[in-house]
């Protein structure tokens, strides 16, 4: 009796099912809207340093302004980026000499052009620079494709210590504005200062015993839009797994027709999976796959149970007991797959 309650009008319990999803979805969306400012600017300092320290150190006063971000490899674990660094400070530090920006990958492609070098009306040094080079960050992208990322320029001193020197961000003036990033959203700017202590001393041993040098991340949080998760994702695998359930609704006289559909859903879940498996590092899991995997084992599931069905008809089982199991075995699958769905847009809010 409970299976024929749950088939009786079937297609119009799915359809409203469904919208009742779609309107569960555009809720979640209003109610917790994704920020995607990009004039925030974040600063986080992890140092702890001491009065004593703090009254003895240079200060030295970080800017940047980016131009450009292009090339962004997740693959590879790589980024390329154009903006104007500057620099202001006091006394006989040279800190536009002895910086390094310590996650740069390849120094003979970058280039560092000073623009401005000049002493300011105060007293204090000012240095503007525009560099450009490409640069390591890695990506972890356990959330594609609700993935949020950093791109990081990572400032240290290659030669005075942290009781020395102390670089501390220009908030005021770091801006975005200029700053477009193809297929991604800007979120915010995020300044991290903190303290990089070897635990090697290189092998040196006089002297290298461990000084803290100062540091200071710059980094600029991006994520996708939300029409990237629903266009490329789920919408087209969405419509591949209906178009599979199809054969729920086909009489098992035309057994090969089912298989054939269920074929064809197969081959295209392996063409759309390789949309994105070049982004990834191959040794990495991504939340996408946990959809595919179902998408696969749903596949699989439907397949076997035509199989078996058609096996008990032969053996003279009523067809359309066959016919109300198959579309509570639908019903199972588009409940569960919707979850997953769902699930990863709430992970995309959450972000």
């Amino acid at each position: 009796m409970l299976i024929r309650f749950l088939t009786k009008r079937f297609l119009v319990t799915i359809g409203v099912m469904f919208l009742g999803l779609l309107g569960i979805f555009a809720s979640i969306y209003y109610f917790n809207p994704n920020d995607t400012s990009s004039d925030k600017v974040v600063f986080v300092d992890n140092t702890n340093y001491s009065d004593e320290i703090k009254q003895t150190q240079n200060i030295v006063t970080v800017g940047v302004y980016p131009l450009n971000v292009y090339q962004i490899d997740t693959a590879s674990n790589t980024f390329q980026m154009t903006a104007y660094v500057w620099m202001i400070w006091k006394g006989d530090i040279k800190p536009n000499e002895t910086f390094d920006i310590v996650n740069l990958v390849n120094t003979s492609s970058f280039t560092k052009t000073v623009m401005t070098n000049e002493k300011l009306d105060d007293g204090r040094k000012y240095v503007l620079m525009k560099i450009d080079g490409t640069f390591f960050e890695p990506f972890d992208m356990a959330d594609y494709p609700v993935d949020q990322q950093e791109l990081t320029l990572t400032f240290e001193d290659s030669v005075d210590t942290s009781d020395d020197v102390r670089y501390v961000p220009d908030f005021e003036n770091t801006k975005s504005d200029q700053l477009t990033i193809p297929g991604y959203e800007l979120k915010q700017i995020v300044y991290t200062e903190s303290e990089n202590t070897s635990q090697s001393n290189f092998g040196y041993d006089n002297g290298l015993d461990g000084d803290k040098v100062t540091n200071l991340e710059f980094s600029i949080v991006i994520d996708h839009p939300l029409l990237f998760y629903f266009v490329k994702f789920a919408f087209p695998l969405t419509v591949i797994l209906l178009c599979n359930y199809i054969v729920f609704w086909l009489p098992y006289a035309f057994i090969e027709s089912k298989l054939y559909f269920i074929t064809g859903t197969l081959l295209s879940l392996i063409f759309l999976q390789q949309q994105y498996i070049p982004k990834i590092n191959g040794q990495q899991l991504v939340l996408l796959d946990y959809l595919y995997i179902f998408s696969y084992m749903s596949t699989f599931i439907t397949l076997i149970s035509k199989l078996y069905f058609y096996k008990k008809i032969e053996n003279g089982w009523d067809e359309s007991e066959a016919a109300m199991w198959d579309k509570m075995i639908f019903l199972g699958h588009f409940v569960v797959y919707m979850t997953m769905v769902l699930g990863i847009f709430w992970k995309y809010l959450q972000n």
